[in-house]
């Protein structure tokens, strides 16, 4: 898997803080290993204040739909500005394009 698509695309965006030096294969593995693990996080996230948002209007509480989309306000500018990852002196930028802009309540 020496020239594979996610690899490719990981030194791609990969900042590195010693200049000069490729990083190692499990460094990498273990970059895309987290940056999976972090979309997946925070799209389930995502899904469940959707879910409970809607729920909330489905139910015309409008209390509930107050407190979930300021809590769900947070969470957004949260992701926003990407999260950065790292890992023995390496650094990998994540963002997540499908970030929604904050819900007017």
């Amino acid at each position: 898997m020496a020239g594979s698509t996610y690899e490719n695309e990981l030194f791609e965006k990969l900042k590195m803080i010693r200049q000069g030096y490729r990083a190692p294969r499990q460094v990498l593995q273990s970059l895309y290993a987290r940056m999976m693990l972090e979309y997946s996080v925070y799209e389930f996230t995502k899904a469940r204040f959707e879910r409970l948002i809607d729920k909330a209007l489905d139910d015309k509480d409008e209390d509930a739909f107050h407190t979930l989309t300021s809590q769900y306000n947070d969470w957004v500018v949260k992701y926003q500005s990407g999260n950065t990852i790292s890992e023995h002196g390496y650094e990998l930028e994540c963002n997540f394009e499908a970030v929604k802009p904050p819900i007017s309540s």
